[in-house]
């Protein structure tokens, strides 16, 4: 009886292990308050200081404990973040990092501050950017709401027309479009020069999109953080 009794144990426990996976499988990837998207533009026009401060301001304003209580508020308190470096090509610089505490934003931080620019061309292609983020959604997280925060200094170099239809396409399939354009000023100087109506109108016009969407522009470099602060805790909050 007693060895009758552990061969059923162990049968059990055997049956246990093998439909353990299964069931873990069948639930899917989890649940999150928000997929985040960080699309920043590293093209020709952001040369080697204007990258180093705009990572730094992306560092500096992921590490404020504000972004995290605004975090805290979603539902459920969990933030699915994926970091890509855009120009003429895409590169997924961060993946997909589950963050809802300051253990988990500090390994994205320290994830993003290891990365490498990646040589992906000169071009701004801002449109391609967006094709590419939209693809990303829904693989390792799901739920909550879908975002691409672009930021950039450049008007996409192929027109408008293409842009504008991928942005409606992704808008249309539930996902917002927030915009942080780098407006470049005299004495500052910029190359290709960006539109004569403004950077930020035209991103307006044509970028940003989607219910409750937010811009926010910054005059120059220097001031990235504090934009990219604030469109954070407008975006996740």
């Amino acid at each position: 009886m007693k060895t009758l009794l552990t061969r059923r144990r162990v049968l059990s426990a055997g049956f246990t292990l093998a439909i353990g996976p299964i069931v873990a499988k069948a639930q899917g990837p989890p649940k999150v308050g928000m997929q985040l998207i960080l699309a920043a533009d590293v093209s020709g026009s952001v040369n080697a200081i204007r990258y180093k401060t705009q990572q730094s301001g992306y560092l500096e304003a992921l590490g404020e404990s504000r972004v995290l209580n605004v975090i805290h508020e979603l539902d459920p308190p969990a933030l699915a973040i994926t970091f890509i470096a855009w120009a003429r090509g895409q590169e997924v610089m961060v993946p997909w990092t589950l963050v809802k505490d300051t253990q988990s934003m500090s390994v994205f931080r320290n994830r993003l501050q290891n990365a490498q620019r990646p040589p992906i061309g000169i071009n701004t292609y801002i449109g391609d950017a967006l094709m590419f983020c939209g693809r990303l959604f829904d693989r390792e997280f799901v739920g909550g709401r879908k975002v691409i925060d672009v930021s950039g200094d450049g008007d996409d170099n192929q027109g408008t027309a293409q842009l504008r239809q991928v942005r409606d396409s992704l808008v249309a399939n539930g996902v917002v479009i927030n915009g942080l354009p780098i407006v470049v000023r005299p004495p500052d100087y910029i190359f290709p020069p960006q539109p004569p109506e403004g950077l930020e109108v035209y991103y307006r016009e044509h970028v940003v999109g989607g219910e409750g969407h937010v811009m926010i522009e910054t005059i120059g470099f220097d001031n990235f953080k504090q934009a990219i602060l604030q469109k954070l805790i407008l975006e996740i909050g």
